[in-house]
């Protein structure tokens, strides 16, 4: 606040923002001059804007599978060409990623980005959050997380072994997809079947090919099944 006789020269400034002379110069050009009349009495209090990061908001993910998922999220550039990425994983370590759609952010406004997971593990819970990088640095948006759903078991029918007069050992894989499943061999004379048995072991957990196979008995001799 300046007051009283002049004449008045800039001796210092205040503000919450860092500042240097050169800008001091260019927004008031005060220095090394006296203040008019009118400036005398005045508070000289200008906020200068600072160059800050991207503005991220992660968003729920969408269309959820067994081994995909879209992660959702916004980006504002604040006016410096923004690297977006999604990162994910297990925990809120993650350790893996995949870059955001559209990948450079730009602009001073709202952008929503999205990034397509695949190779998901089924009923697993994972964690993601959206990242931006520019030059006046790096933004990390709030964590959330996922569940993918269950998937169906993957079977795999392999060739009869010990195969005798009137009997023979059915084989086979499954991958249960990490649900407990029940495993049967169905057997006949037509693609109809109609017989079946009890696979050992059965039922089969986790998400590996487990080897499967049944032992069955009463065959008919020299008979195709």
């Amino acid at each position: 606040t300046f007051s009283g006789a002049g004449p008045f020269f800039v001796a210092g400034y205040s503000s919450s923002n860092s500042i240097n002379a050169d800008t001091l110069m260019d927004e008031f050009r005060l220095y090394n001059r006296a203040l008019s009349d009118a400036e005398v009495g005045q508070t000289w209090n200008q906020q200068l804007p600072l160059a800050t990061g991207p503005v991220v908001v992660t968003q729920a993910a969408t269309s959820i599978g067994s081994s995909t998922a879209t992660l959702n999220g916004t980006v504002n550039a604040n006016n410096s060409s923004t690297t977006v990425t999604f990162e994910y994983g297990l925990t809120t370590a993650y350790g893996m990623s995949v870059p955001g759609v559209p990948a450079t952010v730009t602009g001073n406004t709202v952008t929503p980005v999205t990034g397509a997971l695949t190779g998901l593990l089924p009923n697993t819970t994972y964690h993601y959050r959206i990242k931006g990088v520019n030059a006046n640095g790096t933004s990390n948006g709030n964590d959330m997380t996922f569940t993918t759903t269950f998937a169906p078991p993957t079977v795999v029918t392999t060739a009869a072994t010990s195969i005798w007069l009137n009997c023979a050992t059915l084989n086979g894989t499954v991958n249960a997809n990490g649900a407990s499943s029940t495993v049967i061999i169905e057997y006949g004379p037509t693609t109809a079947y109609g017989s079946s048995v009890p696979a050992v072991p059965s039922p089969v957990t986790g998400n590996v090919a487990t080897a499967v196979s049944a032992v069955v008995a009463g065959l008919m001799q020299n008979t195709l099944y």
